[in-house]
């Protein structure tokens, strides 16, 4: 009988008992009394496997609960704090946070032999962990979407360590929080009603917020480079790429609804029809966003990419018949024509003169 998976155990269950006395019992007079209780259960399990070093050297769960417990008590401290000790730098509480977490790191690579079988998944627990806090710092000043923010912060992150420590669960556990970021931004359309719009246009919340996703989202198709690019057998470095571009793009379509959204509106929609400068705004952004993809389809010399911007370029010239023509004034309509027009030459030509004489195999 192995008393490895006890400490995992002993932590699952003192965790659902202190989350069921906060939901029921909690309230700010009672603020201290929390704090000391989950706290000093962090505390314990964090410190139980360095007490004990010698026997827990080869093992990896005892580190594994050592590890978690302090993220799985952060949303119990953090609500605790911001109920009775409200801070203009929340910021504050996940970098203390990390703290423990670094300093383990850091006797891990002291203590353990470099040659123990368990010191890869033991460096990539405390590293994650520590990461983990790190990236909540960012989102979590910034209130708005801090834990969308987080999930993707963290999943560069986590990238980011698995170059340093090859361990495969970092990887997976990086591309999945990323996954998750987008879905809940691309794939939810009730993710502009939790916050109310900004009252100043273009630098607001949307911007932050898809922005940082989405860098983070071609930041780790860049650290997941040959031959770190294989995710359970498939290459994650086209998907990641995507994900980022199509989250870019929905960007540009958010901050333009929000520019041309009537003063006073609580929460973003879009409209395609009824304002001429929107509708014009529209069509030349997806033209210009359409170049860019080609662009970067011939310099990289990405089939999908070229593909991608000729499709939306096409969508574009579409709109612009289709819808365009009788919706918007002559003077608007002129002016969007001309643009989209220069664009598509200008298209045209750089698919002819660079891609023609490309010799390159694409990828």
């Amino acid at each position: 009988f192995s008393i490895d998976p006890l400490s995992a155990v002993a932590l699952g269950a003192t965790f659902a008992l202190e989350y069921a006395w906060h939901s029921a019992r909690f309230s700010a007079d009672h603020a201290i009394l929390a704090l000391v209780w989950y706290i000093g259960f962090v505390a314990v399990f964090a410190i139980f496997p360095f007490l004990f070093h010698r026997q827990f050297a080869e093992k990896t769960v005892p580190w594994a609960t050592a590890a978690l417990a302090a993220p799985l008590h952060f949303l119990l401290v953090y609500d605790v704090l911001r109920t009775a000790y409200p801070s203009s730098m929340p910021g504050l509480i996940p970098a203390a946070f990390s703290v423990p977490s670094l300093l383990g790191l850091i006797a891990l690579l002291k203590r353990t032999p470099a040659q123990s079988p368990a010191r890869k998944a033991q460096l990539a627990l405390f590293g994650g962990a520590a990461l983990f806090f790190i990236t909540l710092i960012f989102p979590i000043q910034f209130d708005r979407q801090w834990i969308t923010l987080g999930w993707a912060l963290e999943g560069v992150a986590l990238c980011w360590l698995f170059q340093r420590v090859p361990h495969p669960g970092l990887r997976l556990v990086g591309t999945a929080l990323l996954a998750v970021a987008f879905v809940r931004l691309a794939l939810n359309p009730a993710i502009f009603s939790y916050h109310g719009r900004s009252v100043t246009p273009i630098f607001n919340w949307y911007l932050y917020t898809y922005g940082i996703v989405t860098v983070c989202l071609f930041a780790a198709a860049r650290l997941l480079a040959p031959p770190r690019n294989l995710v359970l057998g498939r290459n994650i470095r086209p998907l990641l790429y995507a994900l980022g571009t199509i989250l870019a793009f929905l960007l540009l379509n958010i901050e333009i609804a929000d520019y041309f959204s009537r003063p006073g509106m609580a929460t973003l929609t879009f409209q395609f029809s009824g304002n001429f400068a929107r509708d014009m705004s529209y069509s030349i952004a997806w033209a210009s966003f359409a170049l860019l993809l080609l662009i970067i389809g011939i310099r990289q010399n990405v089939r999908p990419v070229r593909y991608a911007s000729l499709g939306l370029l096409g969508v574009t010239i579409l709109k612009l018949f289709l819808h365009d023509l009788s919706q918007l004034d002559q003077l608007y309509r002129i002016a969007a024509f001309v643009v989209v027009a220069i664009i598509a030459i200008f298209a045209s030509f750089l698919y002819q003169r660079f891609l023609g004489l490309s010799h390159k195999p694409t990828r």
